[in-house]
């Protein structure tokens, strides 16, 4: 598992990078990668929901698997609709799934390394031994029976075969945990996908391979050989096991180029072929993208499908938009219906090749019941189409345990009640867990701030900590207000300026890079609700680039034996891949080191053997809570209601008054329709706040608009379970931006075709992207006084692109620019346009594309 748009586990604890590289094309094609990428065609409107697709059917005896045109079929030739989970953490271990790590102890490398250091390589081997006999064992098999699966993807680490200290040699027990897992699973009438999750050498930098910071399998002939020699060996082993459905050669290979991935998956192909003609092989995406493959049946490949790992809405890429709104799109296509699922079932259509999403996310931080009720519509809908499915992934636990609004597991462990929060991780949020939040600290989506119980007597000192930060290429934009610990029994405070407005009281902590602190922000639209004055806003400096990881502190006094409330408050102000954390610590931070949780955990730098030992028998015995929502919808003999959509209110009007703008549209003819959602946003790319919630009448006046201000409204209608998309948009009399200025791409005044992203320029914000030939966006400026006039503008683009014209008014082009590959589409240059000129009075400028694939941050209109 990343974590990266489409990205497969690496840690999100204490913000390292997330599980799903930014979807940054969920509503756009299948075919983009990262930012930028072709957008599709018009359509009139979005797909249909699925038919609740039908139970997997038992088998008594499973049969081999084979492909039949876009189908997973058995030997027989009959459909079989593959429905399943991932075993993730077990044979290769992500320390966020388990809730450890720390000191330096963060993956399986790091783990194993450390018990060889302290115990020696038998011990090390005894010990990891057990972990594998306890996490998964057979009472997670009766419960993925109970889920009504037929299949899961095992994910391997290299070394569970081959012996690490004798290459291209079987370890002793190299077949015991793939053997046992195939007995189980064929006892239940499920069917298993090996999957190389960790290659020697890794194919990523991601902890998920087994070893974080390698990536050496591209350059590494060794590595490369050993891969294939794996290959040999698994193929060889089940060539003739039918529960054995397909080979992964290479989760999430995206630690070089499609080309470089395309290369090495079709080698790896080839070489299972040569021993095995039976099983599928899978094709694995590159960041959502199977284009490098071109059509495998040309190429004469027999018995290939196609794999994504889509990860909609969990990493940023949809700040503010709800698990709802994100998956609807996804699942439905969009407004158009060709985008998100439809676009990917339009190629490998064409291609006449089936597909797996080995990887997906729908529940997480959905809620119990909704979360339960988007899980099954995303299974379902995937039938649908005749694709196989194994979600990420069946089980999680942490030290605080419980399944809260819903967490990456289908099961986790039961919730620890006698957990003690008095030193610790007290507060957090996240991107990955609900980007957009603006919330107090006892509603924190990610841990929600307890009631601090102070063990002992008399008088100690502890370090109240606000940390915040942002992965490499991405930005925090975090702001933060009203810190409090009082006493519950005196009401005494014992925080220092907690209300901000300065720095006082606060020592800055720098872990790496450098972070934004800004001690009396108060712009309005970035200051949590509830907010008041000055706040401490934290975002990226501009030239920092990397991850950047910091915040403030202040020592505090505390009373043994009493027991102090944390209230506060913080707001997510459109992060990307970003963290914002409150802890309380008993020794003060160092400089250049990170604060991490070992509240619950067990170092494994200095822990016992028995300490040890216990943590990981405890696995296999720790009482487990299941996901309700997902208990009780992936079984229902009735699917969800959940995104079957009503139609989007028609004939939105907007007559601007004293009294306020008012709306008026159609009312809905749709019997289920019990209101309507109004939404507001300052420019017509969208970024819409809701303005009013389940308006009964088809007219609302906005009475807290401020006159001369450019609004941009759109209306949606409501069922019992649904929400329509946004009707089409109305807006006020559009202001003319005075020029010189500098715009922001998203801040245009029309477009057509364009899509926006989450930007990791400097300054951050959002960009504008997805650019076709003819697609548009436009700008109302002002001038002042005639004259001749350039553009400065920052574009990206990582293939390059004729780019687009220049127009003023309508009339011929005034210039047109190149974009040339940049480097990525996250990569910006900065180009200036030929002179030309303008008269005194309002203008519309128009950037229309003439080629494709390009982005745009900004643009800076000088006067010469």
């Amino acid at each position: 598992m990343a974590r990266e748009w489409f990205v497969g586990g690496a840690a999100v604890d204490l913000g390292v990078s997330a599980r799903g590289a930014l979807l940054s094309g969920v509503m756009g094609a299948a075919l983009l990668a990262g930012c930028g990428g072709g957008s599709s065609a018009a359509s009139p409107a979005p797909a249909p929901a699925p038919a609740p697709a039908p139970a997997p059917a038992p088998s008594d005896s499973l049969t081999q698997l084979k492909t039949d045109g876009t189908k997973w079929v058995d030997a027989g030739g009959k459909q079989v609709l593959l429905k399943g989970t991932n075993l993730g953490n077990w044979l290769v271990q992500e320390f966020w799934m388990m809730g450890q790590g720390g000191n330096g102890v963060t993956d399986q490398c790091t783990l194993e390394a450390k018990l060889t250091e302290r115990f020696g390589y038998d011990e090390k081997e005894r010990l990891i031994k057990l972990y594998r006999d306890s996490w998964i064992t057979s009472r997670d098999w009766d419960q993925l029976k109970a889920f009504g699966f037929n299949v899961v993807r095992l994910p391997i680490l290299w070394s569970a075969i081959e012996d690490e200290k004798k290459p291209k040699t079987l370890r002793a027990d190299a077949w015991k945990y793939l053997d046992w897992s195939i007995a189980e699973a064929k006892k239940r009438g499920i069917y298993v996908i090996l999957d190389l999750h960790g290659a020697p050498g890794g194919q990523t930098p991601n902890d998920h391979t087994g070893c974080a910071g390698q990536n050496k399998y591209w350059t590494d002939a060794d590595a490369q050989e050993r891969t294939r020699w794996l290959w040999q060996q698994i193929a060889t082993k089940y060539k003739d096991e039918p529960v054995v459905a397909a080979y992964d050669p290479l989760n999430e290979p995206w630690g070089s180029t499609a080309e470089a991935m395309v290369t090495r998956v079709e080698d790896l192909y080839k070489t299972i072929r040569a021993i095995d003609a039976k099983h599928i092989v899978l094709l694995p995406s590159h960041y959502g993208s199977i284009d490098g493959y071109g059509s495998p049946t040309a190429k004469g490949f027999t018995n290939v499908a196609f794999e994504i790992h889509p990860y909609p809405g969990l990493f940023g890429d949809r700040p503010g938009d709800t698990p709802y709104m994100v998956h609807r799109d996804w699942l439905r296509c969009g407004p158009t219906g060709t985008t998100g699922v439809c676009a990917y079932n339009k190629q490998v259509s064409d291609l006449k090749i089936p597909l797996l999403v080995g990887e997906f996310q729908p529940w997480q931080g959905a809620g119990l019941d909704l979360g339960g009720q988007i899980g099954r519509a995303t299974y379902d809908t995937y039938a649908s189409y005749g694709w196989a499915s194994t979600s990420w992934s069946y089980k999680l636990v942490s030290p605080a345990g419980g399944s809260g609004k819903g967490t990456w597991g289908m099961v986790t462990n039961a919730a620890n009640t006698n957990f003690d929060t008095g030193v610790g991780l007290v507060a957090k949020a996240s991107t990955w867990d609900c980007a957009g939040w603006d919330a107090s600290f006892a509603n924190a989506c990610a841990v929600k701030a307890p009631t601090i119980k102070v063990g002992g007597t008399g008088p100690k000192t502890y370090y109240f900590v606000i940390k915040s930060g942002a992965s490499g290429g991405s930005n925090p934009d975090v702001s933060f207000d009203k810190i409090s610990i009082t006493n519950t029994a005196t009401n005494a405070e014992v925080i220092t300026n907690g209300g901000f407005g300065s720095n006082a009281g606060w020592t800055t902590l720098t872990v790496s890079g450098k972070l934004g602190l800004d001690f009396n922000y108060a712009a309005a639209g970035k200051t949590p609700t509830g907010s008041e004055g000055g706040v401490l806003r934290v975002t990226r400096p501009d030239g920092v680039t990397g991850e950047i990881n910091g915040g403030v502190y202040q020592a505090i006094t505390l009373q043994g034996g009493q027991t102090y409330a944390l209230n506060g408050v913080f707001k997510d102000n459109g992060s990307a891949n970003t963290w914002a954390e409150m802890y309380l610590l008993d020794k003060e931070p160092v400089q250049g080191k990170d604060v991490i949780d070992m509240n619950g955990k067990v170092d494994f730098t200095v822990a016992t053997v028995t300490e040890i030992e216990n943590l990981f028998k405890s696995y296999a015995t720790q009482t487990l809570e299941v996901h309700s929502g997902l208990a009780q919808w992936m079984t229902s003999a009735a699917a969800p209601e959940v995104f079957q959509l009503p139609a989007r209110p028609a004939n939105l009007k907007l007559a601007e008054g004293a009294g306020g703008n008012a709306l008026s549209w159609d009312a809905s003819t749709d019997a289920k329709v019990t209101g309507y959602n109004v939404y507001r946003s300052t420019g017509a790319g969208g970024n819409y706040t809701k303005l009013a919630d389940k308006v009964t009448a088809n007219k609302y006046t906005d009475s807290t608009a401020v006159s001369g201000t450019t609004y941009f409204y759109a209306v949606t209608s409501l069922t019992a379970v649904n929400e329509s998309y946004y009707s089409d948009a109305a807006s006020t009399v559009i202001q003319a931006v005075p020029v010189p200025a500098t715009l922001q791409a998203e801040a245009f005044t029309a477009m057509s075709g364009v899509e926006l992203e989450n930007c990791s320029d400097t300054g951050g914000g959002q960009d504008v992207g997805h650019f076709d030939a003819d697609d548009y966006i436009e700008f109302k400026i002002s001038v002042a006084t005639a004259g001749s006039f350039t553009l400065d503008l920052r574009l990206a683009t990582a293939n390059g692109s004729t780019g687009f014209e220049v127009w003023v008014d309508g009339a011929k082009a005034v210039d047109v620019m190149a974009v040339p590959n940049t480097g990525g589409w996250q990569t910006w240059i900065t180009k200036t346009s030929a002179p030309f000129a303008m008269t005194a009075g309002n203008h519309t400028l128009r950037l229309k594309s003439v080629g494709k694939e390009w982005n745009i941050n900004w643009l800076k209109v000088s006067a010469q």
